[in-house]
């Protein structure tokens, strides 16, 4: 049993320093992309760049933000109704998905963050521990999903980026999107991965949550897309498998909203005369899509506590 229980620890420990050795590289090596594309662009380009966004180019990603962080929510909202059904109100599932989504993308870590910030919330409901575990292991299912998704179309529509060689892969993800949904339609209310067990969506429920994860990608891309010179962004086809590879890198880094990995990356797809513009937009949409929910999330979880220490001293 012993030696069982030392060879169990070995793996778990080897495990984990490869997750943090893949990181650190990772961030290394945006570290080392920023340095070396930063290093060669003139600020006064950047500040020229950032001026001369068209306004209602701003306008546009500001709503096309919303629409992104809507969908966001409406993860939550499905995952929570999934795991404790009529346990919790519309207005506190959509309150724990804004907050939770818009702190998290600022701050990282989702697992670690996302968990505490809707065991916060969903706490005052009634919602057990194990039973938020089940939402998050939900909803980054959902988020999963809609990578998919987008990526699937963005293959099958052929941008120059894949070379000829994205319907393949396409084709596949679709073949994976509807055996998924044909095991969702059979008799299976729950998964079981070893000890843990979580209920599951039905196929109608996932196909909508497939539906959403498009429509929030699309909003997300298009938040970063309408910041960028038209001339420089290429067709809106085009853009999306950069802009998801970066949102993956960034996630896959572990920093704080994916900074530095999100931009290395992005930066990388574009030409080096081109690159201050690109930089331009990333500054822009770091802050309309990243501090702007962060903002608001902030003052809305500080008003929540403050109800909830005068509720309970009173």
């Amino acid at each position: 049993m012993t030696e069982v229980q030392n060879t169990t620890g070995a793996r778990t420990m080897a495990a984990r320093a490869a997750k943090y050795l893949l990181t650190a590289a990772i961030v290394a090596g945006a570290a080392f992309l920023l340095h070396r594309y930063i290093a060669r662009m003139s600020w006064h380009d950047v500040r020229d760049a950032i001026e001369r966004i068209p306004r209602w180019h701003v306008v546009g990603s500001i709503a096309t933000t919303l629409v992104s962080w809507a969908c966001l929510t409406a993860y939550d909202v499905f995952a929570v109704d999934t795991v404790a059904p009529g346990k919790v109100s519309l207005r506190m599932r959509i309150f724990s998905g804004f907050t939770t989504h818009a702190i998290c993308n600022a701050l990282g870590f989702h697992a670690i963050t996302g968990t505490a910030l809707r065991y916060r919330v969903l706490s005052t409901q009634g919602i057990s521990a194990a039973d938020v575990a089940r939402v998050v292991g939900l909803v980054g299912f959902a988020v999963g999903m809609g990578f998919a998704a987008v990526t699937c179309i963005a293959l099958l529509w052929e941008p120059s980026i894949a070379q000829g060689w994205g319907r393949w892969p396409g084709i596949v993800l679709i073949v994976l999107f509807v055996l998924l949904l044909r095991w969702l339609a059979g008799k299976h209310d729950e998964l079981k991965v070893w000890k843990f067990s979580t209920p599951v969506p039905s196929a109608r429920s996932a196909g909508a949550q497939i539906v959403i994860g498009v429509v929030e990608m699309i909003g997300a891309t298009g938040a970063m897309y309408l910041l960028l010179p038209p001339d420089v962004a290429g067709s809106f086809i085009d853009f999306a498998p950069i802009y998801v590879g970066a949102i993956l890198a960034g996630i896959v880094s572990n920093t704080p909203g994916g900074i530095g990995a999100f931009e290395a990356l992005t930066l990388a797809a574009f030409p080096q005369e081109q690159r201050a513009q690109v930089l331009a937009a990333l500054l822009a949409y770091r802050v309309i899509y990243g501090l702007g929910p962060l903002a608001v999330a902030s003052l809305a979880l500080g008003v929540f506590e403050m109800r909830r220490r005068v509720g309970a001293s009173s």
